[in-house]
């Protein structure tokens, strides 16, 4: 992590991306941030001081074109970065009776092709340099299906599939891949849950967690301890067996209609 003097991260408005920015700019990072919205980015590096640190970038990671445009910025700036995080992300919970083919694209270009795009552009001056840091954050849903979350928990597994075989095809040319998995962290997504969140954790502490991990250059970063160990343990289970203990623990197994 020493070596990443210049990280780029998307998603930087709210939430994980918020905490990460501050907790970055405090290690003495320089930080290129993008979120869609352009005054809410602007608003947010102003709250930080609009450091010579900091550089606003605004781009849409659904957009190719978008996110270029904002790479272009980085080099011209600092020249092309050391560490990619593709953190932009949103997650609507659909009930079967709510599940639509359009919110299932939306989720789908945002965090798995918008990850994608953000860690693509980055990678070919990785590749010619043979050095540098792609990372994206998914999801401790990731692992196995859960209830209303039949979209989100397939981009999630999607983007962790992607990095794990990412990781095959560039580590011989000396690039890091890691994967982040939190549990439920409180950001402005999970205040839309109704349901419980057990060990929920503040995005402080998640940037506590992922910083530490970046550190030792770990392949993948899973957080609560005690919350994602369990989730591990429960994607060993025989699947009827987890179906059955799933339902149960999240009250799904209620009839509808």
């Amino acid at each position: 992590m020493e070596n990443a003097r210049t990280i780029w991260l998307t998603g930087a408005t709210s939430g994980i991306g918020e905490a990460l920015a501050k907790r970055f700019l405090k290690e003495g990072r320089n930080v290129a941030l993008t979120a869609r919205n352009s005054r809410k980015l602007k608003t947010f590096v102003a709250r930080l001081g609009n450091d010579e640190s900091l550089l606003a970038v605004p781009a849409d990671v659904t957009s190719s074109e978008q996110l270029g445009a904002a790479y272009r910025s980085i080099k011209e700036t600092w020249g092309a970065p050391d560490m990619v995080i593709a953190n932009a992300g949103t997650h609507i919970n659909m009930p079967a009776s709510e599940l639509t083919a359009e919110k299932c694209r939306t989720l789908i270009d945002i965090n798995l092709v918008g990850a994608i795009n953000t860690l693509l552009i980055g990678l070919p001056d990785m590749l010619e340099r043979g050095s540098g840091h792609l990372v994206g954050v998914g999801s401790l849903s990731s692992y196995r299906g859960l209830p209303l979350a039949a979209a989100y928990g397939a981009t999630k597994a999607g983007l962790n599939n992607f990095l794990q075989s990412l990781r095959f095809d560039v580590e011989t040319y000396g690039l890091h891949v890691t994967a982040i998995n939190p549990g439920f962290v409180k950001t402005p997504l999970t205040d839309r849950n109704t349901y419980p969140m057990p060990l929920i954790i503040e995005a402080d502490k998640a940037a506590d967690y992922i910083w530490r991990g970046l550190e030792k250059h770990k392949m993948e970063i899973h957080f609560p301890a005690a919350f994602s160990w369990s989730c591990k343990l429960l994607r060993v289970l025989p699947y009827p067996l987890y179906h059955a203990l799933v339902r149960r623990i999240t009250g799904s197994a209620k009839r509808r209609g």
